[in-house]
This record gives C-alpha cells, structure tokens and sequence, in this order.
C-alpha cells in the first residue's frame, strides 16, 4: 500500500498558519487519535512511519497513522477556518503514553505548531505535555494528491476474486477504535487495497492477503458446509 520509505522530509511543513489551538473533552481526544494511533508503525527501521501526522487545514484537523500495511485518517472540526495549513509529525508511542493519562472527563487543549504539538490538560490535575516534531515519510505529508491516486485503481484481483477477500484478523482489529455512535464500518475495492469508512470523521485502507497460490492447493472453504447428507446418514 505504501511504498518503501527512502529519504525523511523536514520535520514540519507549514504555510500560512503557524499556530492552531482547538479545546476537547478528554474522551473525544480518546476517539479522534484513537482511531489512528493503532496503525503506526512501530518498526525503529522504518522510524519515519512510527509518527502520526496531525494537519490542520480548511476548519478539520486531522490525523494519519500508517506502518504500511494498514492506514488510519480521522478528522473534526476546528472552532474556526484556517488560513492555510499547517502539518507535522509526532512520535506515536509518546502520544499514546499521553492519551492513556488523559482522564475521560478533562478539558483538553491542542495546541498545533511549528516546533510540534502541546496538549493540556486544563481541569485538575492540570498537565502539560509537550511533543517535538519528527521526521516523516515524506509522502505522507501531501496525503491527498497520494491517496486520491489509490483511489483511481483499478480493482486487482485480491479484491475481485470469487473465493472473496481474505484480511488479516490482527489488522482488521485495528478498525474497531474507528467506529462510534454506532456507526458502521463501509468497506470498498480500490487498487489491491480495502477502503474501509465509518461516517465522516474516519477513513482507512487495508492490504488483503494474497492467497492465490494457497487456494489454488485447497478447497473452497464453503465446501461442505451447505451439502445435507444423505437420509439414512442423518440424526435420530
């Protein structure tokens, strides 16, 4: 899904705007990088994917996480529009560390810049939490341009075949902190990837296996399921 990474970019990419500052509740920090932060990568050879992006542009923030097998998009709105962007990386695992401290029922603050991302935690205890900026894959940081292309794709045949889709569980597991509010989880072909949506506010891919080879050696494996046996073989 994503290709290999070579070279690191800057650390943040900014224009226009050099500060953006939105308040939330400790539970809806939960939601928003929750959705994402199970996707990064945690593999210190490819250490430009083991940050989330966080972009602030057109009133959203929003968040991306990938380790190139999955990859996670969530957005909400900003209190108010924003002259252009801003957009940088953070490390993950930090990140997480602070989300898990955060109380469900505390008053955050984001604050968004240049030099990296603050978040505080502004009713009792108070606390300060600062994140300097990382390295990221460079691609990454103009997502729309990349993701769209995945989009165009013709349908391959991982996606297309008879015998159906085949995802990996640990992976798809990863979606579940997407959905809210009851919410589904929509699922598409796009490319040799698995668009997978939930409302507005998430969007994500998924890489199925390839199991040609393997289902070319083995049954189907509905066979058998639906076949009733024969009366003399049947129960009491």
């Amino acid at each position: 899904m994503t290709p290999a990474p070579k070279e690191p970019t800057a650390m943040t990419t900014t224009i226009a705007t050099r500060e953006i500052t939105t308040e939330m509740t400790g539970r809806e920090l939960r939601q928003f990088l929750g959705a994402v932060l199970p996707h990064a990568g945690t593999d210190a050879l490819l250490d430009v994917l083991t940050v989330v992006i966080l972009e602030a542009s057109g009133g959203m923030l929003h968040a991306l996480a990938t380790d190139r097998y999955t990859l996670a998009l969530a957005r909400r709105p900003l209190p108010e529009a924003t002259s252009g962007a801003l957009i940088g990386a953070v490390a993950a695992a930090a990140l997480q560390a602070i989300v898990r401290q955060i109380k469900p029922r505390a008053s955050v603050r984001l604050t968004l810049t240049s030099e990296g991302l603050s978040i505080d935690q502004l009713s009792d205890p108070q606390i300060s939490y600062r994140l300097p900026s990382r390295p990221a894959f460079t691609p990454l940081l103009r997502w729309r341009p990349w993701l769209a292309e995945q989009l165009k794709q013709k349908p391959q045949p991982v996606v297309t075949a008879a015998r159906g889709i085949a995802l990996n569980p640990a992976y798809l597991a990863r979606f579940r902190t997407a959905s809210r509010d009851g919410l589904p989880l929509e699922m598409r072909p796009a490319g040799r990837c698995m668009v997978i949506t939930c409302g507005s506010h998430f969007f994500g891919l998924a890489m199925p296996m390839d199991l040609s080879k393997a289902r070319a050696a083995n049954p189907d494996p509905l066979t058998g399921w639906l076949t009733d046996p024969p009366p003399a073989q049947r129960a009491a």
